[in-house]
């Protein structure tokens, strides 16, 4: 199996865009800031968000495309899902829940609770209305949560119908919320009904059919330049900024130009799954590295521009300057990458560990498997989990391959 670099080279440009819009929109809370960088600013947030709604769709097809209908397989990848977003998410939680409390802000336990399992609440009533978590990033992830039960539960289908309900009951949900906020009404969502049925979940949708394409033609992906793909899609997302700031100017923007730019994302997102680029050398590495770290540095980064903030300001006062955007911005990737390493990683692995031991016994409890293939698996996991540890592969990051047996989850999981 080989990483998907070129989506990760997306997803550490995506990431990087939503910390630089944090970035300056921090700064322009105590340092004056016309107001059209600001609109910038947040388009831009909002273009890397979009980009990651259709990588998840993309991978979640990509690396799923042969589990459909498959046994256990919702519940294996409702498992995996957990595993990824859940633990990592819920530290960054606890540590937004401490220094809010250490700066002596109340806690709002009910907006926590619903926080954690993904439930979300309306805050700021009136006219800037939102729903936001406790962890502010977090809105995203009650849409991908969302996006991961309904990719669940089409998996006891065979693979045309599952990808077709799934697409068809997305867009249903999107036509049925016109009917409680307009679809020209670009605003943030202000309650349960709008929110999930807000049209950006059509990127998730967007993303599954780019991934499923890809796959069917997976023997036709084209030897690519790196130079060329990031040369492509710098141009991509310069083409997308200058056409917000010479047309649009205001944010959000109007359903017709919101359209526009998510076929620009999707454009992104495409070429990055038509090509297979040559990952050795040190920049795409280093980029393909900051992809796998994206997660982290999504859920922490702005911690990392408030610390830098603190010092900026000891050392020069409230003086803005792009400087300070481009600090932050560094030492939320190296804090990021650091977080990847030594808790992210260790935790997800851990856990899958300890879930690929649980079910290799209770199946050897069972009796065995009269499927040679699968009690070849299951005494390859077991002997790796009694010696010195399997290498894992996040399931982002690999595509599965076509076979007749359907294997244990540990045997997919072990590389």
């Amino acid at each position: 199996m080989k990483k998907l670099s070129a989506i990760q080279v997306l997803r550490a440009i995506a990431a990087q865009v939503v910390v630089l819009d944090h970035a300056i929109l921090r700064q322009a809370e105590w340092a004056p800031t016309d107001q059209s960088t600001k609109d910038i600013a947040n388009h831009m947030g909002a273009l890397g968000v979009w980009i990651f709604f259709i990588i998840s769709g993309f991978i979640m097809s990509y690396t799923n495309y042969d589990n459909f209908g498959v046994s256990g397989a919702p519940g294996r990848f409702m498992a995996s899902r957990t595993i990824r977003i859940v633990p990592i998410y819920w530290l960054a939680t606890a540590v937004e829940v401490a220094l809010r409390l250490r700066h002596g802000s109340s806690l709002d336990a009910h907006r926590l609770i619903c926080s954690l399992f993904f439930i979300p609440v309306a805050v700021e009533p009136g006219a800037t209305a939102a729903m936001r978590p406790t962890l502010g990033v977090g809105w995203t992830l009650n849409y991908e949560m969302m996006f991961y039960a309904c990719f669940a539960s089409v998996l006891f289908l065979p693979r045309k119908k599952g990808l077709a309900v799934l697409l068809l009951a997305m867009a249903g949900v999107v036509l049925a919320g016109t009917f409680f906020k307009p679809i020209a009404d670009t605003r943030e969502p202000t309650s349960l009904i709008t929110f999930y049925s807000a049209p950006i979940l059509l990127l998730f949708g967007v993303g599954v059919l780019i991934g499923a394409v890809a796959r069917f033609f997976e023997g036709m992906r084209a030897n690519g330049s790196s130079a060329v793909l990031l040369s492509l899609l710098a141009a991509m997302l310069v083409v997308d900024i200058s056409l917000f700031a010479t047309f649009v100017g205001i944010h959000p923007p109007s359903i017709e130009w919101l359209v526009t730019f998510w076929i620009i994302s999707a454009v992104c997102v495409v070429l990055c799954a038509m090509v297979r680029i040559d990952d050795t050398g040190w920049f795409i590495q280093k980029l393909v590295r900051l992809g796998d770290a994206s997660y982290s540095l999504y859920l922490f980064h702005f911690f990392a521009i408030v610390a830098v903030e603190k010092l900026w300001w000891w050392s020069f006062g409230r003086d803005g300057s792009w400087i300070f955007v481009s600090v932050s911005a560094a030492a939320a990737i190296l804090a990021s990458a650091a977080i990847h390493r030594f808790v992210e990683q260790p935790v997800c692995n851990r856990l899958r560990q300890l879930i690929a031991l649980v079910r290799t016994r209770r199946s050897l409890r069972r009796g065995g498997f009269p499927d040679p293939t699968r009690r070849e698996a299951v005494e390859t996991t077991a002997g790796a989990l009694k010696g010195a540890g399997p290498q894992f592969e996040p399931s982002h990051l690999t595509a599965s391959r076509r076979t007749n047996v359907p294997q244990n989850i540990a045997a997919r999981r072990i590389r």
